[in-house]
């Protein structure tokens, strides 16, 4: 009897496998992990249980079928996805500038309105340090700085202001030929990482032109914001709505009720793509700046006594819906168009209206 009960689990064990492979899909890994719970196998993990368990979710039903990525898509991911991490690495090493100098010369970063700026970088690419710039002629000092900054009228002036700063620094000066070399070493890779965000976002802008231009029609989607929003959405046919696609990027708020209790909607879920819904936040952050009935949604809900973050989410959440119908209909952004609800979906503006990952405004 044993045997024979054995052999039908694995039997059925077999069925479900086969399925499994039979249906090309994609279920989320939280279902998968439910259906482990509920069977008791929470402490359990190999490749034959692994299986069973997503044989089984798929058996329930809950599960979308797969849409491979076009190779123009799929390119544009990948690209989007390196350019992050580019800008990760560059902010990192901007933060280890940044301590050095408040340890070495703590008074640098008064003399300048961006201290990674180009003619801040040509000074801490040669004399970072109180002691180095001391030894430096303000005449030369002056004309590397002139020629970093391209002759803005704004550095004049700038080297006799740095010569007295170090003049009066309280830096610490333990370790000073370690710590310039690092400060110039940072100014390095900085200078480098630039350029190859530079060279990412160009084969990006290029690549977005080709598959998806209309989204920068909406305001607050730069090049590079709308980049990633399309890479991560792929086919706007995976939607069966915009609230679809505001659950997709998790701009949907969690649900608290039990009996006469609600708690009126708790904090964004966060499921779905992580990177569509930073890319989501940060056009938001710039649409709200930009167009009067999202700046007037924005201020009604900081009236609420909702804190910027919150805001601007909910902003992100009426973008979400924007994004999705001009994706479907495949039609420049217009707020004036029959059958749109402007209340809802309003956002005047063009294309110059966005801005970049770091709050620059787009050209």
């Amino acid at each position: 009897m044993r045997k024979n009960l054995d052999g039908a689990r694995r039997e059925t064990f077999a069925r479900m496998v086969g399925f499994s492979l039979a249906v090309s899909a994609v279920i989320d890994p939280a279902q998968v992990k439910a259906v482990r719970r509920i069977k008791g196998l929470s402490g359990v993990k190999n490749d034959r249980v692994d299986a069973g368990l997503i044989a089984e979710a798929l058996r329930i039903g809950q599960y979308d079928p797969m849409r491979l990525a076009t190779d123009e898509v799929q390119s544009l991911r990948t690209l989007t996805r390196y350019h992050q991490t580019f800008k990760a690495e560059l902010a990192e090493v901007k933060t280890q500038c940044t301590c050095l100098l408040d340890s070495y010369f703590p008074e640098y970063a008064s003399a300048w309105s961006d201290v990674f700026g180009a003619g801040s970088r040509a000074v801490l690419s040669k004399s970072p340090l109180p002691s180095e710039l001391a030894r430096r002629r303000v005449d030369l000092l002056q004309r590397d700085i002139s020629e970093a900054a391209r002759g803005s009228r704004r550095m004049g002036g700038k080297a006799a202001e740095l010569k007295a700063l170090a003049k009066a620094s309280v830096g610490i000066r333990l370790g000073e030929a370690a710590a310039s070399f690092q400060v110039r070493s940072l100014v390095r890779q900085m200078d480098f990482l630039d350029g190859e965000c530079a060279e990412v976002e160009r084969k990006v802008r290029e690549l977005l032109e080709r598959v998806e231009p209309l989204v920068l029609t909406i305001p607050g989607v730069s090049y590079t914001t709308g980049a990633k929003i399309v890479a991560e959405i792929g086919d706007i046919g995976r939607f069966r709505n915009a609230a679809a696609l505001v659950s997709y990027a998790g701009l949907n708020s969690s649900v608290s009720q039990s009996g006469k209790f609600d708690s009126g909607g708790g904090p964004i879920t966060k499921h779905g793509s992580p990177y569509l819904r930073r890319a989501l936040w940060l056009a938001a952050n710039r649409a709200r700046q930009y167009d009067p009935t999202l700046r007037a949604f924005y201020e009604r809900k900081r009236a609420e006594g909702k804190c910027h973050r919150v805001a601007v989410t909910a902003v992100a959440r009426k973008l979400c819906h924007i994004v999705f119908a001009v994706m479907r209909d495949q039609a420049p952004y217009d707020p004036a168009r029959p059958g749109r609800d402007p209340s809802k979906h309003s956002v005047s503006g063009s294309q110059g209206a966005g801005s970049d990952e770091s709050g620059n405004e787009k050209s």
